[in-house]
């Protein structure tokens, strides 16, 4: 399934038994596309207890438009892990540089609750997300382009469906605050952050655009013969 930095996907991971020993683990992932598009995310993982799973994650992203130098980002994911509850926290920070004159910090908190939990790996998992993020970027106002700070906030539900841990229902929906502060899709110039640190869209590519919410549905399938690997397709509607 697509990887991210959120409770499902972490929980995930650690359901796999060569990671549910290990006393840390790193993750890789790259992505390519049209324009240029290059995406390279690394993550260390380590269990700081038997409950406790801590990260370290840096990532950047570029292109050949708006992008062309590196949109670097760090991030520091924690889980917390019981017999009835999964709490999430992943802070994240853009800093700013000379060629991208934008910067971005905020976190992300998840609950994730299992609904039924069945003796042959089916389960019914919700998951309730809140985010803020405070971000300084430039703008086109009325007066002239001028940098301006602003603050967004997301909700977001998940529901997630295995059927003998082999095939995976993804239901998502979130929704964002309109920010203020002069802050529109119109007199947005070159902003930094990912929406999807905010909330799950389902999208490879980053979302800088400021969504008003999104609706997203995935389906997948685990391969033999270690049923660790997926197979996956989704769709996502993001209202701007």
């Amino acid at each position: 399934m697509a990887k991210s930095f959120h409770a499902l996907a972490l929980t995930a991971l650690l359901w796999l038994p060569s990671v549910s020993r290990a006393a840390w683990w790193a993750e890789n992932d790259y992505s390519f596309g049209s324009n240029k598009f290059q995406r390279e995310s690394l993550t260390l993982f380590s269990r700081l207890s038997p409950a406790l799973v801590g990260g370290a994650n840096a990532s950047y992203y570029k292109d050949g438009g708006l992008y062309r130098d590196k949109a670097w980002a760090f991030r520091a994911p924690l889980m917390y892990s019981t017999g009835k509850l999964v709490l999430s926290l992943k802070p994240f920070a853009y800093p700013a540089s000379s060629a991208i004159r934008s910067s971005a910090s905020g976190a992300k908190f998840s609950a994730l609750f299992p609904l039924l939990e069945s003796d042959d790996e089916s389960y019914i998992h919700l998951t309730l997300s809140g985010a803020a993020a405070r971000q300084r970027t430039l703008l086109n106002l009325r007066t002239g382009p001028d940098s301006e700070a602003f603050s967004e906030t997301a909700f977001e539900a998940q529901m997630e469906k295995s059927f003998y841990n082999q095939f995976f229902f993804l239901a998502s929906a979130a929704g964002f605050n309109e920010p203020g502060n002069g802050a529109a899709n119109s007199t947005l110039v070159k902003p930094v952050l990912d929406q999807a640190d905010l909330a799950y869209l389902g999208t490879f590519r980053p979302v800088t655009a400021l969504p008003e919410w999104s609706l997203s549905a995935q389906i997948a399938r685990s391969m033999r013969p270690d049923y660790d690997s997926h197979i996956y397709a989704g769709y996502s509607k993001i209202s701007y």
